[in-house]
């Protein structure tokens, strides 16, 4: 991976960064059996003092974790290692509960996305124009060939988000996004921790009326390893994940009906005597 300059970046962050704020930026980072990408994604990362990078490692059975430690020698990279795997989803969320930054990121460590993105991801909570920015590569640039269970997955995803919870998210698997630190709620009582995670996780945002958006960035093929994913699987817990959010947000509806009645109904002041 060559080198990445961050110049703009940096002016932009250094220029808004409050006085009394330790970390501006969170990335948090979950590796499972990564040993042949993780250092150099670590070496490629923005790196400034208001710049916190989280790395979860879950339970890998390679050398994923002394190459997270060869890094830690050169740089401020904390790891959290989790002795007993427990899935893609409840890695994000060990680094949520210990990240401290107004923006968090999280990016996969397979190597297919491109740090140089992260500028792309965070400008629009920076200008107030979002508060959950996903990276799609349908709206930028994919260099591999797609799956087209894959491409036909995510449509239906989309088609479903779009019609029962009023927001369009084409690449709505993606693992590349950034969150304002003031929507982190989302991620309390989640129930997806593997598969459909990235899916509750949009459905949460849109539920509470958070302005969600896709910004384009680059991805590349995996040179090591291979998808975990297991269709199957991922199609029972995201029909599952729809059905539950579609009868919270019924209730929800409900609820908000039932409080605006009362609010229209007239106090009566009795006089006792």
């Amino acid at each position: 991976m060559k080198s990445i300059t961050y110049t703009e970046m940096y002016n932009h962050l250094e220029k808004i960064k409050p006085k009394q704020v330790r970390y501006l930026i969170s990335l948090i980072i979950p590796v499972y059996n990564e040993e042949k990408t993780i250092f150099s994604i670590l070496t490629n990362l923005p790196n400034k003092d208001y710049i916190e990078i989280i790395v979860i490692d879950d339970n890998s059975i390679d050398n994923s974790v002394k190459e997270i430690e060869k890094i830690q020698k050169i740089r401020n990279v904390k790891l959290i290692k989790h002795y007993k795997n427990q899935g893609y989803g409840k890695a994000i969320l060990t680094g949520i509960e210990h990240c401290e930054g107004k923006i968090i990121i999280t990016m996969d460590s397979d190597g297919q996305h491109s740090p140089d993105d992260i500028y792309t991801l965070i400008k629009p909570i920076l200008n107030g124009e979002a508060d959950y920015v996903i990276g799609s590569r349908y709206l930028g640039t994919y260099h591999y060939e797609l799956p087209l269970s894959t491409r036909i997955g995510e449509i239906i995803v989309e088609i479903m988000i779009r019609i029962f919870f009023g927001c369009k998210v084409v690449n709505n698997q993606g693992g590349f996004r950034a969150f304002d630190r003031k929507i982190l709620k989302i991620f309390h009582n989640i129930q997806y921790k593997n598969y459909a995670f990235t899916t509750e996780l949009i459905l949460r945002a849109a539920i509470y009326g958070y302005k969600i958006k896709e910004c384009p960035i680059k991805l590349v093929d995996r040179i090591h390893g291979s998808s975990r994913i297991i269709l199957n699987k991922l199609a029972f817990n995201l029909l599952s994940c729809f059905c539950r959010y579609l009868i919270l947000k019924f209730k929800l509806k409900i609820s908000r009906k039932n409080e605006i009645e009362f609010k229209k109904k007239p106090i009566i002041f009795r006089e006792i005597y």
